[in-house]
């Protein structure tokens, strides 16, 4: 199978040397990389890719968002946009064509999984799907705002008004109904296994319906009937 071939668009050589390194060990070949969205554009023209990524260059007259909707109307070639820390940015990306939004730091999975999904993606016609990845929630517990990282939750518990989001070294509980929670999470990293259960994919050690046992925390959590048939759809069975 042919490796899949990006166009990296970034500006800063220790990011743009590190990322390429990166990319190329997961298997991608990196057919450019260029300095500027107009560059970008400038290479499409004679030159074909599968995907690009590309930093937003917010402060740019022609941002990164402008050649990400000129790219989907003139090459039909899908576009993951990079963001910094500057959450304002986000404002500014309401129209995009993006297929996704990730945040720096990358995180090496992520990445790769968001490059295949989102030329996986491109096959249907009509207006890019677009979705901003988190990688933390803030929730409000103990008279403060905490800040969650979304790799360090194992499972969510419900309990009548409230939820329990069971993490690495903590327990917040939290007054939100599990469908608001649930809207907050990425679906293909958790899954509704109960009407009181939402878990972490990657944190689930086995599974002996109808039962699933949580790793590090040794805890089992029912599979209800309703939701048994969505799980296995998640997981990747060998």
């Amino acid at each position: 199978m042919a490796k899949i071939k990006i166009l990296l668009v970034e500006d800063s050589t220790y990011v743009e040397v590190a990322l390429q390194n990166r990319l190329t060990a997961m298997n991608f070949d990196i057919a450019s990389v260029v300095a500027t969205p107009k560059m970008a554009i400038d290479f499409l023209e004679t030159n074909k890719v599968d995907i690009v990524l590309m930093d937003i260059f917010a402060t740019e007259k022609y941002t990164g968002n402008d050649a990400t909707n000129d790219i989907h109307s003139r090459f039909s070639i899908p576009v993951v946009l990079l963001n910094g820390d500057d959450k304002n940015n986000l404002n500014k990306l309401k129209d995009s064509y993006a297929k996704l939004i990730m945040h720096k730091p990358l995180n090496d999975n992520e990445l790769a999984f968001n490059i295949r999904a989102s030329i996986i993606g491109s096959e249907n016609k009509g207006t890019a799907s677009f979705a901003i990845q988190k990688k933390y929630i803030f929730v409000k517990a103990d008279y403060r705002l905490n800040k969650i990282r979304l790799d360090d939750i194992y499972y969510i518990e419900a309990s009548k008004d409230y939820v329990t989001i069971h993490t690495t070294n903590n327990s917040y509980t939290v007054h939100v109904t599990m469908k608001d929670i649930e809207a907050e999470l990425p679906s293909k990293d958790f899954v509704r296994t109960h009407r009181s259960f939402i878990v972490n994919i990657d944190k689930i050690f086995s599974i002996k319906y109808p039962d699933i046992l949580i790793e590090d925390k040794m805890k089992t959590i029912q599979i209800g009937g309703l939701y048994r048939k969505k799980l296995m759809q998640l997981i990747d069975v060998v």
